[in-house]
């Protein structure tokens, strides 16, 4: 019944002038709604994407608040108290084959296959209080309502609250260098979408992720100049936990002219014109923990500090994913 269903619908697809005055984008998508393959294609490619996300917003949450020390001091008792704040710039590399692969089949075109995410945030960092430990907060809200790196009509909202907390064992000496274990969670939300004039696709994503790290560094110092570099490298064990809606539909005159065709051509019934899905991870086994190493260079000009970074996702490095981060730092520091 199917292959009757696909040779009828294509015998008319090309039958005639009866639909000339249809676009044979329309007629295309027609046909792929009534056999079902175009709500595969698109189905599995928002659910792939989706499914992405759950793993790429992570790497760019936990890049966002990286200090170049491993333990920056003590608040109290300290001259003089010791903290941090500024801003930071970075990217992160994102797949975005699937969300590209569900766009072009509904006729949407200039969606990218690769993406850069793009992270602009504010964060803080305070010393201890007696105890060697030091505690970070970073804060990101970005909306983009186009972006020049892509041709299509392309959307994305993001929203990054996030938390960590470190502890030295070894405090950063005339030889000995720092070294700090830490924990940090963060709450991870927004927007991906794409849009033409009779066709959307969308996720939206929810995303929280913790993670356990382990940074070395050290410092040197040119006391006459007052200039100092900090070289750092760090390991880091990510979860995360995850519910990424996706949805697609077709709006306004790409409604009316497949259905309109499908009914001029005796197909029927219509299908749906629209699906949704959701894509959903949670915190697991060991297994699923994502390794990361990290690394980077701090320069220290007196209270400034300015902290190049890059990070990089074992379980997923090379390929098409290739998920790595970079970020740029600028901050007063005491």
């Amino acid at each position: 019944m199917n292959m009757v269903r696909k040779l009828t619908v294509s015998a008319l697809l090309f039958a005639g002038t009866a639909f000339a005055s249809f676009a044979a984008d329309f007629q295309t998508i027609a046909q792929g709604l009534y056999d079902g393959t175009l709500q595969k294609t698109i189905d599995g490619g928002l659910s792939d994407f989706a499914e992405e996300l759950g793993f790429s917003v992570p790497q760019t949450a936990v890049q966002q608040n990286v200090y170049a020390e491993a333990f920056i001091g003590t608040i109290f008792p300290s001259v003089p108290p010791h903290f941090s704040f500024g801003v930071n710039a970075g990217l992160t590399h994102l797949n975005t084959e699937g969300l590209a692969s569900a766009a072009d089949a509904l006729g949407i075109d200039g969606v990218d296959t690769s993406y850069y995410f793009p992270v602009f945030n504010a964060d803080i960092r305070i010393g201890g209080i007696v105890l060697p430990f030091d505690i970070g907060v970073s804060f990101m809200k970005l909306d983009v309502s186009s972006l020049d790196s892509m041709s299509a009509d392309f959307t994305a909202d993001f929203f990054t609250f996030a938390v960590d907390a470190r502890y030295a064992i070894l405090k950063d000496g005339v030889v000995s260098p720092a070294l700090s274990i830490g924990v940090g969670y963060s709450i991870n939300r927004g927007s991906f979408g794409a849009a033409s004039d009779y066709a959307d696709v969308a996720i939206d994503y929810d995303v929280q992720t913790l993670y356990a790290q382990l940074q070395l560094s050290k410092t040197l110092n040119i006391p006459v100049v007052k200039i100092g570099f900090t070289p750092f490298i760090g390991i880091r064990g990510v979860l995360s936990n995850y519910s990424n809606d996706w949805s697609w539909k077709l709006k306004g005159s790409g409604v009316e002219q497949v259905t309109d065709f499908l009914k001029s051509a005796g197909l029927s019934p219509v299908p749906a014109t629209s699906g949704k899905g959701t894509a959903s991870g949670h915190f697991g086994e060991f297994a699923d923990i994502q390794p990361q190493i990290y690394g980077g260079l701090g320069f220290n000009l007196v209270v400034i500090q300015i902290t190049a970074s890059i990070s990089a996702d074992l379980r997923h490095i090379g390929g098409d994913t290739n998920l790595w981060s970079g970020a740029v730092s600028l901050r007063f520091k005491l």
